[in-house]
């Protein structure tokens, strides 16, 4: 959460939509964890991720790229944005691993495997040394896999003209659509064997998302009822069970149409300022709701599975507490951290800008 104008709200010039939609997305994610049968292709939300990533960057670096932009410089503002909700993130989940072990529920993840993975997840880096990407925090895959396509960005896909982007997001999604048919589904990524499908469904995506960037987009966005059928569709898609559909076809029609498509619609169009401050704010925590909510599965499953808590109230209850402990990690954290880290490097900038001057005059 940024600092504003305080005589205006702080959803004034954002795109609305988007932040709702990827709130509503990030949730779904959350709860098909928790309970699968309440949002039975939740999984889907990633590739909606990785296409409104692949906007929003484009449009936010693209000028600025073109300014004079480093690749350094780039990378350097997406660690420090991405990094310590990630970190949050680790720290969590492990806590809530270790704690299993206290609790009754089993020896789900062994010390030695902690100890061998936590090196390299605390990096950023996947786990070389276990199946899984990130064992301690499986949704992460994702993230790592994000900052690989904005590595991507500035050093291919900003110097390709817009039909060799559609040609990229076309072989990408061929060859995704062969992956999702052979393994029924289009849950995939977080493990060893399925890196390259991993890069594939971010490239496809992330590509998508560039190429709409690249598009002419209203001076205007209205507000209204276009706008609030986005939200609803997002979560229809995330959360229908249409048994007559094969996952595989659901999962392919929603990652290479639908999520690219509400994309598009969303950039064009605002939900009523009644639901505008709703939006707006499941869009702050949106990306600190995806890094922790793995923490509270294991320790909330045992209301549902164990004493037989309603599993309906129990999703409720789950998605509130991944709710609060988003905005937790977002306002003691995220938000402190980054600015903390933006004043050292402006400040290290400062000391250096008379060296340079200096040697520039000898």
């Amino acid at each position: 959460m940024t600092q504003r104008d305080s005589s205006t709200p702080p959803w004034h010039g954002r795109h609305v939509t988007l932040d709702g939609m990827r709130g509503i997305a990030a949730l779904a994610v959350a709860l098909f964890h928790y309970n699968i049968s309440q949002a039975p292709h939740g999984y889907v939300a990633v590739d909606f991720f990785f296409a409104l990533s692949g906007f929003v960057l484009c449009k936010t670096y693209l000028p600025r790229w073109q300014a004079g932009l480093t690749t350094w410089a780039f990378m350097k503002q997406r660690v420090i944005r991405l990094y310590p909700l990630f970190l949050v993130g680790i720290v969590v989940t492990t806590l809530s691993a270790i704690s299993n072990h206290f609790t009754g529920q089993g020896d789900v993840y062994s010390y030695g495997m902690m100890a061998r993975a936590l090196p390299f997840n605390l990096l950023m880096l996947p786990s070389p040394v276990t199946n899984t990407l990130f064992p301690l925090n499986v949704p992460a895959w994702s993230l790592f896999f994000e900052l690989v396509a904005n590595l991507g960005l500035l050093l291919v896909l900003f110097r390709l003209p817009r039909i060799a982007l559609l040609a990229l997001t076309m072989a990408a999604a061929w060859w995704f659509s062969l992956a999702v048919l052979a393994n029924d589904g289009g849950n995939l990524g977080a493990v060893w064997h399925q890196v390259g499908i991993s890069m594939v469904r971010t490239t496809m995506s992330f590509t998508a998302g560039v190429l709409l960037a690249r598009l002419p987009l209203p001076t205007v966005r209205r507000a209204g009822w276009l706008g609030i059928a986005c939200l609803l569709a997002i979560a229809a898609m995330l959360m229908a069970n249409l048994a007559s559909v094969p996952d595989a076809y659901y999962d392919l029609v929603c990652s290479i149409v639908v999520s690219p498509l509400l994309v598009w619609l969303g950039a064009r169009c605002e939900p009523s300022r009644v639901l505008a401050p709703a939006a707006w704010f499941l869009g702050e925590i949106s990306y600190a709701v995806y890094a922790v909510h793995w923490a509270l599965m294991e320790p909330l499953r045992y209301f549902k599975d164990d004493l037989g808590y309603d599993p309906v109230l129990m999703g409720i209850v789950y998605l509130a507490c991944c709710v609060a402990l988003g905005w937790a990690a977002v306002r003691w954290v995220d938000v402190p951290m980054r600015a903390k880290i933006g004043a050292m490097l402006r400040e290290r900038a400062l000391r250096a800008l008379p060296l340079k001057e200096s040697a520039a005059t000898n």
